[in-house]
């Protein structure tokens, strides 16, 4: 949790020494957590692309994008309070910011893209994240998911998995 306060006094002293009991006064509010997560099983979120021919995702070079949905409930908070969501995982080699299929998998020469559901991209491994403003009560977080063709390479057709780490920041 990041929580970022200033206090600012000025004390202003003319003609000598002045002392007044009691007239500071601080506020504030700790939070242990902002919201609880939802988990489905051992996973906040899982994707089961749809079946999409290699020549089909070579020609267009993308599938389409998938929902990727964070579910919180029980937020409570100060109004105007923001969850800063990064990805983390292995980064392909060859698409900087995409996310790597594991090397077991099948299919190869596709990486996963993230996006927020206005478009903007959220690389894997970018400390910058995806803000999202919260309320009170339960929130849900969408981004988009899409496999991305790897540029100048062929693609294998194949089942594949991947795996990433979403860490929230209340801010």
């Amino acid at each position: 949790m990041k929580t970022s306060k200033y206090l600012l006094a000025t004390l202003l002293m003319t003609g000598g020494v002045a002392q007044a009991a009691d007239n500071l006064h601080f506020y504030g509010n700790l939070l242990s957590k902002s919201c609880t997560l939802v988990a489905q099983g051992e996973t906040l979120a899982e994707v089961h692309f749809p079946p999409i021919s290699y020549k089909d995702l070579m020609a267009i070079g993308q599938s389409d994008r998938m929902p990727v949905v964070f579910q919180l409930k029980d937020c409570k908070g100060p109004a105007q309070y923001s969850v800063k969501v990064t990805l983390t995982g292995t980064e392909d080699s060859g698409q900087p910011g995409f996310l790597a299929i594991e090397s077991s998998s099948g299919a190869q020469g596709v990486g996963i893209g993230m996006e927020k559901t206005d478009g903007t991209p959220v690389p894997i491994n970018d400390p910058s994240g995806a803000t999202f403003v919260l309320t009170n009560g339960s929130n849900a977080l969408n981004f988009r998911a899409w496999l991305q063709a790897k540029s100048g390479r062929n693609v294998t057709p194949g089942d594949f998995t991947a795996m990433l780490t979403a860490t929230f920041e209340y801010i």
